[in-house]
């Protein structure tokens, strides 16, 4: 067959698009319990066909082991999607995958913010001989932002589609934050630009609405979904979304239940507005709050998030949200390097005392991976070249370690100490959280050098292992610090994937 490469590093001709397998499902197959719509790809896959460049069609690992294909010899390229930085511990298995089924390394594409956020030189070392293709590759061209996924969907059976529709569906709705916490890797400092929302949610309630489903779920895109209303003249864009939003429900009969994101100052901003309460009739049941930093002054000013007083303004919107019949989410990663006893010992308070003061509260915390490829600090000229970084070249599995719901390691804190520490106050929140019945972030066990004395003491390890009785009741009882590393890969296959 005759190579044939696309535009601007992009896949052309027949191209079978892979969505990965979750990272802690990797080797045998296990079919997801909880598998999303991956909308992300899709709307790749109708960018490439309605420039032309491509005939599209999907394998969802979430859902179909790879092994059951034995076409892979009649595609002139294979794009493989990697969402996040942990993403690309199970991108590399897929593509090692793909090698040994015979695939030419140059037919292989990978895109998505996972890879779009490494350096050619860092991409070329991961994933050799293939093609690093860029979001902006597609988002230049004419038409992105309005983009409709719905002849993609039609690609799915209709036995995929209902399970799809039976979870949370992500919307996509804009994409851009004004901000730049240091951590973040996504669209920041950039302006908000919006998607085609009324196209594509009326893609999925039209096939839900022939499928005889009544009640959908989303999860919208926004990294603040107020932030509208920060401008000095509200463009008016976000009242006119939500506006459709209840609108296409209403019409169709379809129960929305939408969530999203928000800074403490854009909700309470939005509230003067009539936004908060605009999103209520549309369907929106919760935000989550971005609490990073609020326990200390000096964490907020170490990771520029742009506010110093942030955890007076929590507590507003926590309790304007609880009176108004919305759930709020605290939304929390700790755990820098300028974290100190003090500072992580405010934060664990500050966090269970949001969860006992407000009873429709959930909490959702992660032990914060400080260096992630697309974020500020991996560029910074200290990280680079350094131990950690150079592992994460040399051995791509070890990605993994930088998903947010991993307990701190000794790739995203090489500094043994405060590994400790964060660890400590990540599994005593999530254990109050876990106590209270109201946790949306599960703490996975990272990949490790020796063994779990290497993540905590033996008192934390306790309350982890209290944690993992809900999920691994049958051997829970056999692990201790020594064995961990045995039953790392089981355990995190039962513990819940981050909601």
């Amino acid at each position: 067959m005759e190579l044939v490469v696309g535009q601007e590093g992009l896949p052309k001709g027949d191209t079978l698009m892979v969505h990965p397998p979750y990272v802690h499902y990797t080797g045998k197959f296990v079919k997801d319990g909880n598998p999303y719509l991956p909308v992300g790809l899709l709307y790749a896959g109708q960018q490439l066909e309605s420039s032309g460049l491509a005939n599209v069609q999907y394998h969802d690992v979430q859902l179909h082991d790879l092994r059951e294909r034995e076409d892979y010899a009649n595609f002139d390229s294979v794009g493989i999607n990697v969402m996040g930085a942990q993403n690309i511990a199970s991108a590399h298995w897929t593509y090692d995958f793909l090698l040994d089924r015979g695939v030419d390394p140059s037919r292989i594409y990978l895109g998505g913010q996972g890879v779009e956020g490494l350096f050619p030189e860092e991409f070329a070392k991961i994933f050799p001989n293939t093609h690093q293709s860029l979001r902006t590759s597609l988002s230049a061209k004419n038409g992105y932002w309005d983009t409709i996924i719905d002849r993609q969907m039609d690609k799915f059976s209709e036995k995929d589609l209902r399970t799809y529709l039976g979870n949370e569906s992500t919307l996509v709705f804009s994409q851009g934050c004004m901000f730049g916490c240091d951590f973040c890797g996504a669209q920041v400092k950039q302006s908000e630009r919006f998607y085609n929302t009324e196209g594509n949610l009326r893609a999925v309630v039209d096939r839900a609405k022939g499928l005889g489903i009544n009640n959908l779920s989303f999860y919208c895109t926004s990294l603040d979904f107020f932030q509208d209303a920060l401008g000095r003249d509200a463009s008016g864009k976000l009242e006119e979304r939500l506006e459709t939003i209840e609108r296409v429900g209403s019409e169709n009969g379809i129960k929305l239940r939408l969530r999203a994101l928000t800074r403490a100052d854009s909700y309470l901003k939005a509230i003067d507005l009539g936004l908060v309460n605009m999103s209520k009739d549309a369907g929106f049941y919760q935000f989550g709050f971005g609490a990073d930093g609020a326990a200390d002054v000096r964490l907020l000013k170490a990771i520029h998030k742009g506010d110093t007083r942030l955890e007076t303004k929590l507590f507003r919107g926590f309790q304007h949200a609880e009176d108004n019949g919305i759930s709020p989410e605290i939304l929390y990663v700790f755990g820098i390097p300028e974290d100190t006893d003090e500072t992580l010992a405010k934060t664990r308070d500050l966090c269970i005392e949001m969860l006992e003061q407000f009873g429709t509260s959930v909490y959702r915390g992660f032990p914060a991976k400080n260096e992630i490829p697309g974020n500020a600090n991996w560029l910074n000229h200290n990280f680079r070249g350094s131990n950690s970084h150079m592992r994460l070249i040399e051995e791509p599995r070890l990605f993994l370690n930088l998903g947010f719901e991993t307990l701190a390691n000794s790739v995203s804190h090489p500094d043994e100490k405060l590994r400790k520490k964060v660890n400590k106050c990540a599994v005593e929140m999530s254990h109050k959280a876990h106590e209270l019945g109201r946790v949306q972030s599960f703490l996975t066990v990272p990949l490790m050098d020796t063994d779990g004395h290497e993540l905590m003491d033996e008192a934390s390890f306790d309350l982890f292992r209290e944690i993992a009785r809900k999920y691994a009741p049958d051997f829970v009882d056999d692990l201790t610090l020594e064995n961990l590393p045995d039953y790392r890969a089981k355990l995190n296959r039962r513990i819940p994937k981050d909601k």
